[in-house]
């Protein structure tokens, strides 16, 4: 998922992968586990409904490795525009999926990570639960980024809602999110708290996703206003 991060903060129920929404190989039985790749492209890098890359078009890929246990490691990175000297942003994250009952979990801790940036990386805990409805799944999930000079001294709590839905008897799976944001201006559009919310659609054909995201925030600006987002990703 683009992060759809995807982004970037999906419901793992056992150890599948985070962080991208780019269709999948996987290479079983290694060492106990499952190992995966993804691509993605998109007309827009939005995180959390801010682009992060001047709404210009970006390239997106991960690798992850995920245990039976239910432990999973995985790194993930994407083009940006300049943010303290760096050009790209690559995450780089570890943590544990799991099931009780019908309620699937997943907590873990993610480094967003700047290379070639100046004091610009910091640390965020993320936890999850979903719940398959049946005709739908529902997920509802934190993220708690820590205090740090580089965040101007002050933590940063995301929270947020998803449902996604499978058309029946169609390619077609619909999605809809919403999210709140209350503290530091990591994408400098002058506001500390923040509203995001999107309505998407994709279909998987010949191998490639294919989506369409209408994507928003209450934030004025150019980089938080209004857009909708193409992504195509692909096997390799």
């Amino acid at each position: 998922m683009t992060k759809l991060r995807t982004a970037m903060l999906a419901t793992v129920a056992v150890a599948v992968t985070a962080f991208s929404s780019a269709p999948t190989f996987a290479e079983e039985g290694f060492l106990g586990g499952e190992i995966s790749a993804n691509v993605a492209m998109l007309n827009d890098y939005r995180f959390r409904g801010v682009s992060l890359n001047d709404e210009n078009f970006a390239l997106q890929g991960g690798f992850d490795y995920a245990h039976d246990s239910g432990f999973y490691v995985g790194t993930w990175a994407s083009n940006i525009s300049e943010f303290g000297g760096a050009e790209i942003e690559q995450d780089i994250y570890a943590g544990y999926g799991g099931q009780i009952d019908s309620i699937s979990y997943n907590i873990g801790l993610l480094l967003y990570h700047y290379p070639g940036g100046e004091n610009v990386d910091y640390l965020e805990l993320y936890g999850s639960a979903g719940v398959d409805l049946g005709v739908a799944s529902a997920s509802l999930g934190a993220a708690y980024a820590f205090s740090s000079e580089n965040t101007g001294n002050t933590d940063n709590i995301y929270v947020y809602a998803d449902v996604e839905s499978a058309i029946p008897d169609t390619p077609l799976t619909i999605s809809a999110h919403i999210g709140y944001e209350d503290g530091f201006d990591y994408a400098g559009i002058g506001d500390t708290t923040k509203l995001d919310w999107s309505l998407g659609a994709s279909v998987n054909y010949g191998g490639l996703d294919f989506g369409l995201k209408y994507v928003d925030t209450n934030n004025a600006g150019d980089l938080s206003d209004a857009t909708v987002v193409f992504s195509v990703g692909a096997y390799f």
